[in-house]
C-alpha cells in the first residue's frame, strides 16, 4: 500500500507593524540621493501593485463559493496565502502613502471601484488542479518581478522599505513551493498535463489587452518590463520543481530581473495600455 504524500506548507512569519508601522515616513535624504527617475517610477508602479495584491480577496472569495470541489490541504494552504498577501496589500499601501503622499482614504476609494472580472480567466479556475498550476506560475513570476523592484526601487528608499521588499520576494517563494508541494501531494496522475497548461496559460496571459482585477495574471499589465523569454524561462522552473524537467541557468534566471531595455538605464514604466510613460502618481 502506498501512503499519500502529505504536503509540507510553509509560511514566512513577519510583523508588518515591526517593519513598516502605520505612522512611517522616509527620510529626506533618502529623496535626495536617490538615482534619476526611481521616486517617479516607483510611485507609478506602487499605483498599480498596491491595488493589484488586495485582489487577491476577490480570488480567495471566488474560490471559496466552490469550497466543497476543493481539498482540505488546498484550503488550509489558502487561508495562509490570503494572510500573506492582504499584508502585501497594507504593507504596499504604507509604502505607497510613504512615499506619494496619497492617503489611504484616496487608496481605499479607488480599491473599492475596481470590478473584477473572472470570466476572461476561466481556464485558470476549472479546479484545484488548475488553480495550483497558475498560482505556481503567477507566484513565480511575482518573485523575479520583486526582485527586480527589489534592486530598481525598494533599496533605495531606506531599510525598513528595502525589507518590505525582501518580504515580498520571501512570501511570494513560499506560496510557490506551496502549491507545488498540493500538485505532488494531491496530482501526481495529473502532472503529465502539466506542460501544456502551463503552455495555455502563458498564451492566454500574452493575450490579455489588461488586467481584470482577479490577481491573477497581473503581470499582463507589464509584460514590457520582462525579456520576451521571461515566461519560457518560469515555465522551466516550475516544471524543475516538480520533477518534470531541469531547473534553468543561474544566468538565465538572473536575465529575468536584470535585464534592461536597449537605450535605458532603468526599465520605464509605461502605461499598459497606451505604452506611455504613466503619471507618477494616481
Amino acid at each position: 500500500m502506498i501512503l499519500a504524500r502529505k504536503p509540507k506548507l510553509g509560511q514566512n512569519r513577519w510583523v508588518l507593524d515591526q517593519v513598516l508601522p502605520l505612522n512611517s515616513s522616509i527620510a529626506e535624504q533618502y529623496f535626495t540621493h536617490a538615482p534619476n527617475g526611481v521616486w517617479q517610477n516607483f510611485c507609478s508602479l506602487l499605483s498599480r501593485d498596491v491595488y493589484s495584491e488586495g485582489d487577491s480577496q476577490s480570488l480567495y472569495d471566488y474560490v471559496m463559493s466552490r469550497q466543497a470541489e476543493m481539498s482540505a490541504d488546498f484550503l488550509a494552504m489558502l487561508g495562509l496565502w490570503l494572510a500573506d498577501e492582504l499584508k502585501h496589500y497594507e504593507a504596499l499601501r504604507r509604502t505607497y502613502h510613504c512615499l506619494s503622499g496619497v492617503s489611504f482614504v484616496d487608496m481605499d476609494r479607488c480599491f473599492s471601484e475596481r470590478v473584477h472580472d473572472f470570466d476572461p480567466l476561466q481556464i485558470t479556475l476549472q479546479d484545484e488542479f488548475t488553480l495550483l498550476v497558475t498560482l505556481m506560475f503567477d507566484e513565480i513570476g511575482s518573485v523575479y518581478s520583486y526582485r527586480r523592484d527589489l534592486a530598481e526601487y525598494y533599496q533605495h528608499f531606506g531599510p525598513n522599505i528595502q525589507k518590505i521588499g525582501h518580504h515580498l520576494v520571501k512570501d511570494e517563494g513560499m506560496h510557490f513551493n506551496n502549491a507545488a508541494e498540493l500538485l505532488l501531494a494531491h496530482h501526481q496522475h495529473r502532472l503529465g498535463d502539466v506542460r501544456a497548461f502551463l503552455e495555455k496559460i502563458s498564451q492566454l496571459e500574452g493575450s490579455l489587452k489588461t488586467y481584470y482585477k482577479t490577481f491573477f495574471l497581473d503581470h499582463a499589465q507589464e509584460q514590457y518590463r520582462f525579456p520576451k523569454h521571461f515566461n519560457q524561462v518560469i515555465i522551466r522552473v516550475i516544471l524543475a520543481r516538480l520533477g518534470l524537467g531541469q531547473q534553468p541557468t543561474s544566468k538565465e534566471l538572473k536575465e529575468l530581473w536584470q535585464w534592461i531595455p536597449e537605450g535605458y538605464s532603468l526599465v520605464p514604466i509605461f502605461d499598459a495600455a497606451t505604452r506611455h510613460h504613466a503619471a507618477a502618481v494616481s
